[in-house]
């Protein structure tokens, strides 16, 4: 099967139900009380949150490389720095915006706005995911037109998960340097649930995850059993899965970190789980009739950059202006989540709509 003639729809399921998860997640770290967060429903959210989503994303996005019929260096590149600044007017949408508009029209509401929320500066140089995406994606067009063996993929993942607490915070001091090398390493923690790390989404250790796609696809397009290798990639996955769950989760708060700095076995953990998640995935759609519900995570995955940028928007909007932060019982932590969910939705549908109009 020739590059960038195959199509997994399992990739679309898993990236699609990422982004439902990813909602959720978000709905939960910025409006829900500490009690929701620590209860047994706002840990099952957190973990739905956490390997389901955007390991899912990077694994995913590395293994559409190969799909990809327009990923040449030069047109990979440039999406990936689009990207990038994405992210930094995402940064300015959701974080400086919102801020500078309750401050000059709700003082009230800006006076209860955690006083890590108000740092505009800390909210616009901000590494989330899309900054991380974007660089990603210019180092990953990069190793694909080296040509390397999809093993070769792995071995890199494990010594980029493996060198990474080495290196985070290195630099940070440095005027200007800091800024740019947090992008790579970073580490600037919060004290508020809501903002959580300064450096969500450093390429050290995510790096691990992209490349880790990039060996499921380089298999997948150049076998013509689609079956065959998900299987087998899914079956590795649970075996690794049996021996590394019980160490990671037995002392969880080292292996896992703060989640976006993982340590090695839980970055393995992570990736595992995720050959295992694409598996049953797989499994779902050859047995389950197409329905509107996978027609509507398909059609999420197609769009996931736009429904990122909006979900967050709209959250941010609300927290600062209107509904608050960390205050909300289950029933209003399902309400808020059920009202995202639909209004980004319908947003995303209205910009796309707009865009297809106007360009």
């Amino acid at each position: 099967m020739g590059e960038g003639k195959a199509r997994v729809y399992a990739i679309d399921l898993a990236r699609g139900l990422a982004v439902f998860f990813m909602i959720l997640v978000h709905v939960l770290i910025t409006f829900s009380s500490d009690e929701i967060r620590a209860s047994l429903f706002g840990r099952f959210i957190d973990f739905m949150g956490g390997p389901p989503a955007a390991p899912v994303f990077m694994a995913m996005m590395g293994a559409s490389l190969f799909f990809s019929r327009h990923s040449d260096f030069k047109t990979t590149a440039l999406r990936g720095l689009k990207i990038i600044g994405l992210g930094y007017l995402l940064n300015f949408l959701r974080g400086v915006l919102p801020i500078l508009l309750t401050k000059s029209f709700l003082p009230s509401a800006y006076a209860q706005i955690p006083e890590a929320v108000q740092n505009m500066t800390d909210a616009f140089l901000e590494v989330d995911i899309l900054q991380f995406a974007g660089l990603a994606l210019i180092a990953g067009a990069f190793m694909k037109n080296l040509n390397l063996k999809w093993f070769t993929y792995l071995i890199i993942a494990a010594i980029v998960g493996s060198i990474s607490p080495f290196l985070w915070k290195l630099g940070a001091g440095i005027p200007f340097l800091g800024e740019l090398l947090n992008l790579l390493w970073g580490d600037k923690p919060s004290l508020e649930e809501c903002v959580g790390n300064i450096v969500s989404f450093p390429f050290f250790p995510w790096f691990s995850f992209v490349l880790a796609g990039m060996a499921m696809g380089k298999v997948l397009t150049s076998s013509g059993d689609t079956d065959k290798i998900i299987k087998y990639a899914g079956m590795t996955g649970f075996i690794i899965l049996i021996p590394t769950w019980p160490i990671v989760f037995g002392n969880f708060k080292y292996h896992m970190n703060d989640y976006y700095h993982c340590r090695p076995l839980a970055v393995l953990l992570m990736i595992a789980f995720v050959f295992a998640w694409l598996w049953l995935c797989h499994l779902a759609l050859k047995h389950i009739k197409m329905n509107r519900v996978f027609t509507l995570l398909f059609d999420w995955s197609k769009n996931v950059n736009s429904i990122y940028m909006i979900q967050w928007i709209l959250i941010m909007l609300l927290a600062d202006m209107l509904l608050g932060f960390d205050r909300y019982a289950l029933l209003g932590t399902l309400a808020i989540m059920l009202l995202l969910l639909i209004g980004t939705h319908y947003t995303d549908k209205i910009y796309r709509r707009f865009i297809s109009k106007n360009v």
